[in-house]
């Protein structure tokens, strides 16, 4: 019992922080989400640039967040002020951060499933994958009542100064990118990482069928 245990532990973490590895990255290049906002949100209003500008700088933003060969952050048609330019030097180490993981676990993780599901043993990942689940819906159902709330607290988490509060003023950038922008990202990001989660679960069941 404690050996099962052990091992759902371990391969459901590893097979979780794949998925969320993944979905994070593929969250962070969706720039068609953006793309989709500049008319619903009015970007273009709120900004005084065109969709095409806009699409410009953000697809700047993106490569130098993804690159590590790009050191600086340099925007065509936005200034930005020393505290804006540390923060997104503080995202680039942790979006950098998650594709390292990514890149080792989304492999292993592929080949560990496909272990498990040849010996029919993918169920040993069906209750890690309900708890992570549970603790996700909660986390949405937050976000949905008071995602301002725990979008502060998200950032509060994940760094340890206050440059992500961006001035209109010194870092217009924050002028296209919107709360209602990053809750629609966060959302993508869960459907995302639910879609990764519900194969395996599917997996899981066929394998307790064939036990």
């Amino acid at each position: 019992m404690v050996k099962i245990l052990g091992k759902q532990i371990g391969y459901g973490a590893l097979m979780i922080l794949a998925c969320l590895a993944l979905a994070i990255f593929l969250t962070v290049n969706s720039v068609w989400l953006f793309e989709i906002n500049i008319q619903p949100l009015k970007l273009t209003a709120a900004t005084g640039l065109t969709a095409s500008q806009m699409h410009h700088d953000y697809v700047r933003i993106i490569e130098y967040l993804q690159l590590p060969w790009i050191s600086s952050l340099k925007l065509h048609y936005f200034f930005s002020s020393a505290k804006g330019l540390q923060h997104f030097r503080d995202v680039k180490g942790l979006i950098l951060f998650n594709n390292f993981v990514g890149l080792v676990l989304v492999p292993v993780g592929a080949y560990l499933l496909h272990r498990l599901n040849k010996k029919s043993l993918t169920w040993l990942l069906m209750t890690p994958i309900k708890v992570v689940t549970t603790v996700s819906l909660v986390i949405i159902a937050l976000m949905l009542v008071n995602f301002e709330q725990v979008f502060v607290a998200f950032h509060e988490v994940l760094f340890r100064n206050q440059d992500w509060i961006f001035d209109p003023n010194t870092d217009p950038v924050i002028n296209m990118l919107p709360d209602t922008f990053f809750l629609e990202c966060f959302l993508l990001f869960f459907i995302l990482f639910f879609g990764g989660l519900a194969v395996i679960y599917r997996l899981g069941r066929k394998s307790l069928k064939r036990h």
